[in-house]
């Protein structure tokens, strides 16, 4: 179904429905499709996410994320990391079908400890997602920076502690259930300890990406563009990968669907400040009656549920709340509520490509899997209210 739902056109066609019922003339309504097009922040973003594209796609033909899961297996002892490690490392780098990649080494950790298909499929979609609040790549979160117009950086440290909630709750609802022991493995026992030492090399020699992007987004402070391309660049001279193949991989990366849905969230923005529809929002939220902390969050919430993109329901939900949020000083925790809301809604979303994919790859009961997904969510939700009460009482 969601193939078949192109959201940038429609997000397009709201905005233009926007404008005429608002009165503005056909020309200002071109005038700023065309200024939200050419916007140096809308370049900046589509930018940032074709060479998150790229990165990822070199990784994978060149055999690095492979070459990563499989120097890890060789030397982590450890059941649980096994189990887990695979699905938070694939994370890291937002790849597509990253989910499936992880899905392999998930299954085989989590047979030799007799789990049934609910826990690996839970484990391996869970753990793959906590990023979502803090990592500097994921789409949702570079849009949600352009869109309040705030440095990413903020953005980040200000949302850090869902991410250690959600990889709290992964543990408590998920991994406790695991034995804790040792992996008796037989090709583990023949491994010398300087195979392993060897091993654990490669496993970190093959993550410089991560190490590269922590060290230049949020150690030196350097624009997530500029460090993606020199990483990029890097990535290309280091990898063995035919240069013939090289047109197809950046071929392979530019998803018109995704350029388009950035370019319509962001004219949607700007019709929404420009049309002076935003006051009758904030008007009409007062009316309701309904808490607003209730709102900043439950409609991302559905619209996560309906899409199972967060990359559509956070930029499509938060110029919304713009009047509440605030446009010149953002109030962060409120944009949170809203960030929230969409992972949260995402995370449930049966239209989620993730849980779809990998429930049917370990042949699980999607109802017992969605059990397991609903209590680490609704923790989540809860934490988010609670930050932002504790901020409201101390700040």
């Amino acid at each position: 179904m969601r193939k078949k739902l192109d959201l940038g056109l429609l997000i397009l066609i709201a905005s233009m429905l926007i404008g005429i019922f608002s009165k503005m003339s056909i020309f200002q309504i071109l005038e700023n499709f065309l200024f939200a097009s050419i916007d140096s922040a809308t370049v900046n973003v589509v930018g940032i996410i074709i060479l998150i594209g790229i990165l990822g796609n070199i990784l994978r033909e060149g055999g690095i994320l492979q070459k990563i899961n499989f120097s890890m297996e060789s030397f982590i002892k450890n059941k649980r990391l096994t189990l887990i490690a695979p699905s938070v490392l694939m994370g890291l780098l937002p790849v597509p079908a990253g989910a499936m990649l992880s899905a392999p080494m998930v299954e085989e950790a989590g047979n030799r400890m007799q789990l049934n298909a609910e826990i690996k499929t839970f484990l391996n979609y869970w753990f793959r997602h906590p990023w979502e609040f803090s990592w500097p790549i994921y789409p949702g979160l570079i849009l949600a920076s352009s869109i309040l117009n705030i440095s990413i950086h903020k953005l980040i440290f200000t949302q850090l502690p869902l991410m250690v909630v959600a990889l709290a709750v992964g543990y408590i609802f998920g991994l406790r259930k695991v034995p804790h022991a040792k992996a008796l493995v037989e090709k583990k026992n023949k491994l010398t300890k300087n195979a392993r030492k060897k091993d654990a090399y490669m496993f970190f020699f093959h993550l410089w990406p991560i190490f590269a992007i922590i060290m230049l987004v949020l150690v030196l402070n350097i624009e997530l563009i500029l460090s993606l391309f020199i990483i990029l660049i890097f990535a290309f001279l280091t990898t063995k990968i035919s240069k013939k193949r090289i047109p197809f991989i950046i071929k392979n990366s530019l998803s018109w669907r995704i350029i388009l849905l950035i370019i319509s969230v962001m004219v949607f923005k700007r019709i929404l400040i420009t049309s002076g529809v935003l006051p009758i929002v904030a008007e009409l939220f007062k009316r309701i009656g309904i808490s607003p902390l209730v709102t900043l969050f439950s409609i991302p919430f559905v619209a996560g549920i309906l899409t199972g993109l967060s990359m559509a329901s956070i930029p499509i939900t938060l110029p919304l709340f713009l009047p509440i949020i605030g446009i010149d000083n953002p109030n962060l925790y409120y944009a949170m509520l809203v960030y929230t809301g969409g992972v949260c809604g995402y995370l449930l979303s049966p239209l989620h490509l993730c849980l779809v994919t990998t429930t049917a790859y370990f042949k699980a009961d999607f109802s017992r899997v969605y059990k397991l997904i609903i209590l680490p969510v609704f923790f989540v939700a809860a934490a988010s209210f609670v930050i932002v009460f504790l901020h409201g009482f101390f700040g």
